[in-house]
């Protein structure tokens, strides 16, 4: 009884210790990539804002099981903002255009997360960097080149 008592008492302060360390690790999180492409914005902004073409550099869209359903949320020639769905999960994304010297165009790509309060959610948004930085790095550089070969 005394062991049973122990491993429930015990239980009770590991998930509370648990709760207390996650409140430090904030529940919106934003993985972002960038890439400079050495081109004009009329030749860009045709891969950016039409998702039709996204799947020409987009490794996510590249991929056969299509586990994400993309919806545009806005359009400029500066910003797009979509929604992006795969099951019951949703999160935001936008590619923001900068002009940061003439000839020179950059390209930020970001996914904002919100992972809520639960702590096995929180732990989990530690490793999204790691997994979803590399494909988003692929994608700029797939897009950089489809850009700059057709100017």
């Amino acid at each position: 009884m005394r062991i049973i008592k122990l491993a429930i008492i015990s239980g009770v302060f590991f998930f509370l210790l648990l709760m207390a360390f996650t409140l430090f690790i904030p529940s919106d999180i934003r993985i972002s990539r960038a890439i400079d492409i050495k081109a004009e914005k009329p030749a860009l902004l045709p891969y950016i804002q039409d998702t039709s073409k996204w799947s020409q550099w987009n490794k996510y869209l590249m991929d056969t099981s299509r586990r994400f359903r993309i919806e545009e949320l806005k359009v400029s020639d500066s910003l797009v903002t979509s929604l992006w769905l795969s099951g019951d999960r949703k999160f935001t994304s936008a590619l923001a255009i900068y002009e940061t010297r003439t000839g020179t165009l950059t390209v930020q790509w970001y996914f904002d997360f919100d992972l809520g309060w639960y702590p096995w959610e929180k732990i989990a948004g530690i490793t999204y960097d790691k997994q979803t930085g590399p494909v988003m790095e692929e994608s700029l550089a797939t897009l950089k080149r489809v850009v700059e070969a057709n100017p």
